[in-house]
């Protein structure tokens, strides 16, 4: 019986051997966006098809939550990067519902790590940062506003890349969309769809 990992390196070869990989690419986002999103198992391919990115049009963050910790956390600084190194002028923050998140709590990750053989000086070590993290993030909308707050107080993220609370429909150069995704929606075949506030 073939592995995961098997499985997946028969794949890469097949794709090789296909040369399914040959137009040239840059490296600089060609639509000059970044877009910070969750990690939800349910959007790879998904969201790229929604929003019609294609391969080289945005540099894409993607995390547990949509998630911004830290004024100098990882996702800042790979935001920075598309910025200052790769030139973006739009960043959009993309949520969605029934997130896993905002479905935890601290309690009940550190639970998992104790079951799990962590001990109960390493589980001290990070029980603030979780509950710093999962325990006030119980609405995804929120947590999109709560981003795009973050962001818009954060200095190092220059002028021109533009964060405004506007809710009107007017092009501005930090975007909100919303993504509303419930599994409801895909029982009943409806298409997943996005809130009004398309600008944020």
């Amino acid at each position: 019986m073939a592995t995961l990992l098997q499985e997946i390196l028969t794949n890469n070869y097949e794709f090789l051997a296909n040369n399914k990989c040959t137009k040239e690419i840059s490296k600089y986002p060609q639509k000059k966006f970044a877009l910070l999103t969750c990690m939800d198992t349910r959007l790879v391919e998904l969201i790229n098809k929604a929003l019609g990115i294609h391969r080289g049009d945005a540099k894409i963050i993607q995390n547990a939550g949509t998630s911004l910790i830290g004024e100098m956390g990882e996702t800042v600084k790979s935001l920075l990067l598309t910025i200052y190194v790769f030139d973006i002028k739009e960043i959009f923050i993309v949520g969605h519902y029934d997130c896993g998140v905002a479905l935890t709590s601290s309690k009940d990750i550190l639970h998992n790590m104790r079951s799990r053989g962590v001990s109960e000086q390493q589980l001290k070590l990070i029980e603030k940062d979780f509950q710093v993290w999962l325990d006030p993030y119980t609405d995804p909308a929120k947590n999109v506003l709560t981003v795009i707050k973050k962001l818009k107080a954060n200095p190092f993220i220059p002028n021109d890349i533009y964060l405004s609370t506007d809710l009107s429909l007017t092009p501005i150069r930090v975007n909100l969309i919303f993504w509303q995704m419930a599994i409801k929606r895909f029982k009943t075949n409806r298409a997943p769809c996005f809130l009004a506030s398309s600008n944020f």
